[in-house]
């Protein structure tokens, strides 16, 4: 199909364009008034010997037993969803397109197809659409690894281990899309109405034209 045919099938189907055009951009609209970001956290909890203060990670625990045990407490903080795995292991949840939702796990030091766990430390990731919800949500993690059971009533072998929370981890981020993304996918959304609105075009002429001929 030649250009100038294209363009005479867009004008003749003008209001399939205006239609299609018209969605786009009350698409877009819509996206621009949603676009308020989310709230996310990264909360890192340590388990360390009760005598010890080190928050970091090089500071927490890096025995196998101990390990398990944190993983242990991990898995009942949110019963029944497996973990989520990413290429690295710094990428963050909302990377991921979510807008809502926690993950619990054991810091790990893999990527997607192998987990390496290296430290007795657990990572609670929170996303939501707002900061109240987050802070519940972190709250409540919390309070589950605080009086869980593991810890309450640790085995002989593990005594003393004592769940902390580096402070600076509570913290909850604003995150907003930049201008720069906000302008790539409108560019994209306007392409792919184009894209649509011709192939509906030429797909409602032909079909009009081979009825009329079949008459």
């Amino acid at each position: 199909m030649t250009v100038p045919v294209m363009l005479r099938i867009l004008l003749r189907r003008w209001y399939v364009i205006l239609l299609v055009l018209g969605g786009t951009g009350a698409l877009g609209a819509h996206l621009l008034t949603t676009a308020e970001g989310v709230y996310s956290t990264r909360t890192l909890v340590t388990f360390l010997s009760e005598y010890e203060s080190t928050l970091s990670l090089d500071g927490s625990a890096r025995d196998d037993d101990v390990i398990a045990f944190a993983g242990a407490i991990a898995a009942e903080v949110v019963p029944g969803r497996d973990a989520v795995r990413y290429a690295a292991a710094d990428a963050p949840y909302y990377g991921a397109g979510l807008r809502h939702g926690m993950l619990v796990g054991l810091v790990d030091y893999g990527n997607q197809w192998t987990p390496s766990y290296g430290v007795a430390a657990i990572e609670i990731q929170i996303v939501g659409e707002s900061r109240a919800w987050v802070e519940d949500r972190q709250r409540e993690a919390l309070a589950r690894i605080e009086h869980s059971p593991y810890v309450l009533q640790q085995p002989g072998n593990l005594t003393d281990l004592v769940p902390r929370v580096d402070p600076l981890s509570l913290r909850i981020d604003h995150i907003t899309p930049s201008r720069t993304a906000q302008i790539a996918a409108f560019a994209a959304l306007g392409a792919a109405g184009l894209l649509t609105a011709g192939a509906l075009a030429v797909g409602l002429d032909r079909a009009v034209r081979a009825r009329k001929e079949n008459a």
